[in-house]
């Protein structure tokens, strides 16, 4: 674990470091780099943390599950931050962590697991708003849809992960060092 949160750490700079630096509103922090900054190669700096909230959901039969798979919130303390913006002041690079425990349940038959999704993640947006990359440090949750590039499931990704979006929406897990568990395996699922 300590590995996977030093190479989150190690993407997060990176990803800082390529940021283009963008308007001086754009960077969030208000204040445009000083010299000193500069010849100390201190760029823009992370917004402030925001608390975020992570709402209950459920997913169709067939989307994740063979079954309707419902998403019930326990506990959470989830924040997340804006580490980089395109010019224009979209959002390029966003952090989230906290802890969060779900509980994970077939609605067909009631069965329910709870699971700990309370990792880190650094998702990457397209200048059009859209997903192109997300990396966890898990715990954390993520679900592959019939057509994606992964088997469909819901799961828990423990370890360090990547996914990828294209254009399309079609995700596929690009790197996958840890655990993966699939919840509607746990959950009676046969079809997965």
């Amino acid at each position: 674990m300590h590995l996977a949160r030093t190479v989150l750490a190690a993407l997060t700079a990176t990803a800082l470091l390529l940021a283009p630096a963008g308007p001086v509103a754009a960077r969030g922090t208000g204040t445009p780099p000083t010299a000193s900054d500069r010849q100390a190669g201190r760029g823009p700096h992370p917004e402030p943390w925001r608390p975020y909230v992570q709402q209950e959901w459920t997913g169709p039969a067939g989307r994740y599950c063979s079954f309707p798979l419902g998403v019930r919130v326990v506990s959470q303390d989830i924040r997340v931050r804006v580490l980089a913006r395109y010019p224009d002041g979209t959002v390029k690079h966003e952090e989230f962590a906290g802890p969060l425990t779900v509980d994970f349940v077939n609605t067909d038959t009631g069965q329910a697991v709870r699971r700990d999704a309370g990792g880190s993640g650094l998702l990457e947006y397209r200048p059009d708003g859209g997903w192109l990359r997300y990396t966890i440090v898990g715990p954390a949750g993520f679900g592959f849809r019939p057509g994606d590039l992964h088997p469909r499931g819901y799961y828990i990704l423990d370890g360090l992960h990547v996914i990828s979006i294209d254009a399309t929406g079609t995700r596929g897990l690009a790197l996958a060092v840890g655990r993966q568990e699939n919840v509607c395996v746990a959950l009676g699922d046969a079809a997965n």
